[in-house]
């Protein structure tokens, strides 16, 4: 058994635990903050985080960036060849303040500047996803545990999930070249990811600013499902533990790793 694999399941078990914790608040009247950068935060993220960031301590001394105790100024100091924790406890909190199901709990490890194991939870479905490098993706759901892999697209009927902007052929033509949108959805948090890796959706592009916690495990799962993240700006895979001291991503795709090394991809 590999170290990452044996984390896997006391990971998955707090995340079960933080949904729970999360579940006893949804679709309940919040108490809703705004942070330093106008998100909102309610108390349930605060609580939620308390349950992950302990088990995550019972197993490694690595530093833990957390974006609740992040904004409360707890940042410790990681570089790129660092290993460290990225832990979004609620991501989704504007969908769950308003009583809808698209948030869930993040963990993700990251090594060398790549992550290397990530787990999702969507509490509202009971969906679990999660993956380490080199072992493959996996979806836990009713205590079934299966494989998961992204479906080969079809550049002339692709399924993306984005809003208008994102879909702009300026954005992806550069990416996998001449292609047609058959079907396009929306859906909020990094469920994205994983509904990708399941291969449910083909393409998911980001134009704004999101925080390193927010794609980290969903990047992980991702790339073990024969999946990439690429920055829109340099055409190479997200990195973590950047110069930025927020924690800053700028625009990503993310699709299956063909669609961006076909003979009409320009992005390499």
């Amino acid at each position: 058994m590999t170290l990452h694999s044996s984390m896997i399941l006391p990971l998955i078990d707090a995340v079960h635990r933080a949904g729970a914790r999360i579940m006893a608040d949804w679709q309940k009247p919040q108490m809703v903050h705004e942070k330093g950068d106008k998100s909102p935060k309610t108390d349930t993220d605060d609580a939620a985080e308390a349950i992950v960031v302990p088990t995550i301590l019972s197993l490694s001394d690595l530093p833990i960036i957390a974006e609740e105790a992040f904004e409360k100024g707890l940042r410790p100091s990681v570089a790129p060849d660092n290993s460290f924790w990225l832990v979004d406890a609620l991501d989704g909190t504007r969908d769950f303040i308003k009583g809808g199901p698209d948030f869930s709990v993040n963990i993700a490890l990251i090594e060398n500047g790549q992550p290397v194991l990530g787990v999702i939870h969507a509490p509202v479905t009971g969906d679990t996803w999660y993956a380490h490098e080199g072992a493959g993706a996996f979806h836990l759901k009713g205590g079934i545990t299966n494989v998961i892999r992204m479906r080969v697209p079809d550049t002339g009927a692709l399924a993306m999930l984005a809003g208008k902007r994102a879909a702009d052929p300026v954005v992806l033509e550069p990416f996998i070249g001449a292609h047609t949108m058959a079907e396009r959805g929306q859906r909020s948090s990094s469920i994205k990811f994983c509904l990708l890796a399941q291969g449910l959706w083909d393409l998911y592009p980001r134009l704004g600013e999101t925080y390193e916690w927010d794609t980290a495990a969903g990047d992980a799962i991702l790339r073990e499902a024969v999946g990439v993240v690429l920055d829109l700006h340099t055409g190479k895979p997200l990195a973590y533990g950047k110069a930025d001291p927020a924690f800053l991503n700028t625009g990503f795709v993310a699709g299956h790793e063909a669609v961006f090394s076909g003979p009409s991809a320009s992005v390499r």
